[in-house]
């Protein structure tokens, strides 16, 4: 028994040996295989952002007008790179990409925006004529647009800022006309707008105009407008006197002052007189 127990240790004993000499190759082996990759992947990397192919990436993306793409590769050419040939020729890309960048969505979007933005920062830039005629373009179609839309919403306020955008539109009489009936209307319609008092008339006449002379005690600066037959709106000043002559008819009259809104209709058919003021009434 003795010998079994004793010959059974020393076969553990160098199997366990020999195990261990194979893990340390196996090791080795995995070791050497690592080393091996990490060369392969620098070797790659180098392939890849080495300096002349960042170079040639950046150009390529640049002349396909992809932007992005060429501004990283030139950026990480600079950063890897600093002081080399390439990079000196990347910074010189880098300064016609934001320019180009602009101009190619000015020249491919409808928001006029892009194209004011490439005048305001490029007024000689490269494409600055094309940008020209580009926001002119434009502004011709965005015109017709925001006409539809006022056109929709027939609303003082669309008209005005319409008019503030497009001050010499084809329209702008008949629309500058169609903004005071539009207010008088408004006024009209609003609960809030008190009762203009009637005119008073001095004398029949027989032509076919009517004159109305208009004195402001309002305290403040007075706005009168007139829809009928005629449209007019008069700004008197605070104490002043202005006259305004109209073809005989019926108007609806919308006036304005210190922040009040009064309204009525009058026939007018002759001379007339009206002094505007304010009447606070306690109860």
């Amino acid at each position: 028994m003795r010998k079994i127990i004793i010959f059974c240790f020393w076969t553990v004993l160098l199997s366990a040996c020999v195990s261990d000499a194979e893990n340390q190759k196996v090791i080795d082996e995995k070791n050497a295989l690592l080393d091996e990759n990490e060369k392969l992947r620098s070797e790659l990397d180098e392939m890849k952002f080495g300096a002349p192919n960042l170079l040639a990436l950046g150009k390529e993306f640049f002349e396909a007008k992809e932007f992005s793409e060429a501004r990283y590769n030139f950026q990480t050419l600079l950063q890897k790179h600093p002081g080399t040939p390439q990079s000196l020729e990347a910074q010189e890309y880098l300064k016609f990409i934001d320019e180009e960048e602009l101009w190619h969505k000015a020249s491919k979007l409808d928001d006029i925006s892009f194209s004011e933005n490439y005048i305001s920062n490029y007024p000689n830039g490269k494409y600055i004529e094309s940008a020209k005629s580009r926001k002119e373009e434009l502004k011709k179609l965005n015109m017709q647009s925001a006409f539809e839309n006022a056109v929709n919403q027939n609303s003082s306020i669309v008209w005005k800022n319409f008019l503030d955008e497009y001050p010499n539109h084809k329209e702008a009489k008949s629309i500058r006309d169609k903004i005071i009936r539009l207010e008088v209307d408004e006024i009209m319609g609003n609960s809030n707008t008190g009762q203009l008092p009637s005119f008073n008339q001095k004398s029949y006449s027989g032509s076919s105009f009517s004159s109305v002379e208009i004195k402001n005690n309002t305290g403040c600066s007075l706005i009168v407008r007139y829809s009928g037959a005629d449209v007019k709106m008069i700004e008197i000043p605070e104490g002043g006197k202005r006259k305004v002559k109209l073809s005989n008819g019926i108007y609806k009259v919308a006036a304005s002052a210190c922040g009040e809104d009064y309204a009525g209709t009058e026939n007018l058919y002759g001379n007339y007189s009206s002094t505007f003021y304010i009447e606070t009434i306690r109860y």
